[in-house]
């Protein structure tokens, strides 16, 4: 077992966070363990503006620093002057990007922890994950597909600190959950019981399933009795959202859109959700809520974790999984051949029981 005698001395640890919202999620297990493990350090997080309000409700960070796309060598040079002003012991990558590893390499950060395919020389303490060596894997991606949340936690296996019993977790504060109450009041659904629909995918469109199935799917919902369905949206998922709600005679979580931290307190009031393979997947899973997901193009070998509260409707058809953002066939029969009458019978198998 390697040494691990040196982390007494950690003072400050710099950890840069994921950069889309469902990794940020599965991430969340591992900033809890960095947590518990070094109480009496300062940890700073490095990450996507607006992830920061995924945090609320959280103690794991006593600082935030923001990490916007670089723009060239000066956006760049200004976040390596951020984490070497903070004086850092140890940084932890968590993306496997080469700039994410450069930044703490050119902030002399001694001790820089992360996964080190394409970027050896940056990460000093790590991994390097087994890659595919089968002829059948060559269209996949070149790493062996493991849940994210697994791949995070082996990495904080080298820093010696204990597991936590949770994979993903969040927090919501009581005035997320006082915003909610009056948002359902509002829009009349204070007395129903919300199945919340997620008809969008920031990845790109090959993971989408057909509107007119979400739209019907909500109708169904709708005639549950004391039910109601809501479709959420993303900045730019708003026009999507809206056409589906006015289809299905429903509520569209627009007008605004809602923040991430709202997003969670609305989640946490929900007793189940429909989505297809994206970030609110995530928060409904970290919450504990019912969750059907409708997997597409993406390989389920990266998400398959708390698959009790998780049912997976998939179709393993020969193409698949292809990663890719938009079919490469033009049919998409990976998500087509998905039916209303599955999903519902999923989602019902799933609500919790009203009596």
């Amino acid at each position: 077992m390697a040494d691990t005698s040196w982390t007494r001395n950690i003072r400050t640890i710099y950890v840069r966070g994921p950069n889309w919202v469902g990794d940020f999620v599965m991430a969340t297990g591992a900033f809890e363990r960095l947590r518990r493990g070094f109480p009496e350090a300062r940890i700073v997080l490095g990450a996507r503006p607006h992830l920061r309000r995924l945090l609320s409700g959280t103690d794991w960070f006593d600082d935030f620093l923001p990490t916007p796309p670089a723009r060239g060598l000066r956006g760049l040079w200004a976040q390596v002057r951020e984490v070497r002003a903070l004086g850092c012991e140890l940084a932890v990558v968590l993306p496997n990007s080469p700039e994410t590893g450069l930044v703490p390499f050119l902030a002399r950060v001694p001790r820089r922890l992360g996964y080190r395919q394409g970027r050896p020389g940056l990460m000093n303490l790590g991994l390097t994950a087994p890659r595919n060596r089968g002829l059948f894997e060559r269209r996949g991606p070149r790493r062996v597909p493991e849940p994210m949340t697994d791949y995070y936690a082996k990495l904080l296996d080298l820093l010696g600190i204990p597991r936590v019993d949770r994979e993903t977790l969040l927090g919501v504060t009581d005035d997320e959950r006082a915003a909610i109450e009056a948002w359902r009041a509002e829009r009349g659904l204070r007395d129903r019981r919300l199945v919340l629909l997620t008809a969008g995918a920031a990845y790109g469109a090959s993971k989408l399933w057909e509107p007119d199935k979400f739209a019907e799917l909500a109708r169904r919902i709708e005639k549950i009795p004391g039910h109601a369905a809501v479709f959420l949206a993303g900045p730019a998922e708003v026009e999507m959202a809206e056409s589906l709600a006015t289809a299905a005679d429903c509520v569209a979580a627009t007008q605004p859109v809602l923040p991430l931290n709202e997003l969670k307190a609305l989640v946490e009031a929900s007793v189940a959700m429909v989505t297809t393979d994206t970030g609110p997947r995530h928060i409904s899973v970290a919450l504990e809520k019912p969750t059907v997901c409708l997997i597409g193009p993406t390989d389920p070998r990266y998400t398959n974790y708390s698959l009790d509260r998780t049912t997976l409707i998939r179709k393993d058809l020969e193409c698949s999984p292809c990663q890719r953002k938009v079919c490469p066939l033009g049919h998409q029969d990976c998500m087509k051949s998905i039916t209303v009458e599955e999903v519902e019978l999923a989602l019902r198998r799933a609500l919790p029981s009203t009596g």
